[in-house]
């Protein structure tokens, strides 16, 4: 019984950083989703604009990094350069909000399929919202799946992404508003950062509660919940703290998907405006050339 679909894993991408050797080292996952441009009676012809999404802090004060996809051809990948600034400015898409952990930059599918790549992506479809999630049918508790590149774990040959499972652990609108993310109980690793937190689909469930039989993503992990504990040394009285015990508390931060709309949607209205500039001058332009042609 599949559970995950192993499709899926092809939206997953290994985010790498290029060393001064020309070594390639993973720093972080990356996956592709898909916003709808038209929509079509036949889902198969619908349109989308592509785009990765990661963490801002994946992508913060960086000029370039690479992302490895997988090739449709042969058991090979190929690398494509990141570039993240030009002349001071950040080339990729960020929330208004600096506490939201959220990258976004857009991605040619044309490219992509011109050359040979391997690839899929989660359409916006199949995003749930926080404020969905009770009519949808997801509760605290209910399982989920995460994916990507923990300890930088990715393959040599492919892709291959590790899957881990995990629960909903805490998500209302208190920690939301306040922290920008919510909590699943899971342990997460340095590599983790910017992947998929997906639901695990049930065919049960409780009394009077919904059993969820579709995937959907809930979704960026941004990082684990780190547990401090004081170390004393009882070579003094009173004893005096000696050193700070740091620890992967097994719960981890997820900025749900409703930030990437948001990102999504301030991407269009400049899209809009920057059209609107270019129309305007080009009517001058045009009123110009018939002024001197009189």
């Amino acid at each position: 019984m599949a559970l995950f679909a192993k499709r899926g894993l092809k939206a997953i991408i290994l985010i790498e950083r290029k060393s001064d050797k020309e070594l390639f080292n993973p720093l972080a996952t990356g996956f592709l989703v898909g916003f709808l441009l038209n929509k079509d009676p036949d889902p198969l012809k619908s349109t989308y604009r592509i785009f990765l999404v990661t963490n801002r802090h994946v992508f913060e004060g960086l000029d370039e990094l690479w992302i490895r996809f997988d090739k449709k051809e042969s058991a090979g990948t190929a690398r494509f350069p990141l570039r993240l600034s030009e002349n001071g400015e950040n080339k990729w898409l960020a929330h208004k909000d600096q506490e939201v952990d959220l990258a976004m930059v857009t991605i040619n599918a044309n490219f992509l399929n011109e050359n040979g790549i391997d690839w899929t992506f989660f359409n916006e479809e199949r995003f749930a919202y926080p404020e969905q999630f009770s009519k949808i049918g997801i509760e605290l508790g209910d399982e989920i799946f995460l994916a990507g590149f923990p300890m930088g774990i990715s393959g040599d040959i492919q892709n291959y992404a590790i899957v881990r499972k995990g629960s909903i652990a805490r998500v209302d609108s208190e920690i939301i508003k306040v922290n920008k993310s919510f909590l699943i109980d899971a342990f997460v690793f340095p590599g983790n950062s910017g992947g998929p937190v997906l639901l695990k689909p049930e065919i049960s469930s409780l009394e009077n509660t919904k059993a969820v039989n579709s995937v959907y993503v809930l979704g960026v992990v941004s990082g684990y919940k780190v547990y401090k504990e004081p170390l004393f040394s009882h070579q003094s009285n009173p004893p005096e703290i000696a050193a700070i015990s740091i620890e992967n508390s097994g719960l981890a931060s997820v900025v749900p998907m409703n930030f990437t709309k948001d990102i999504y949607q301030d991407f269009i209205e400049k899209q809009k405006k920057l059209e609107e500039e270019i129309k305007g001058k080009n009517e001058i332009i045009q009123e110009k050339i018939e002024a001197s042609q009189k």
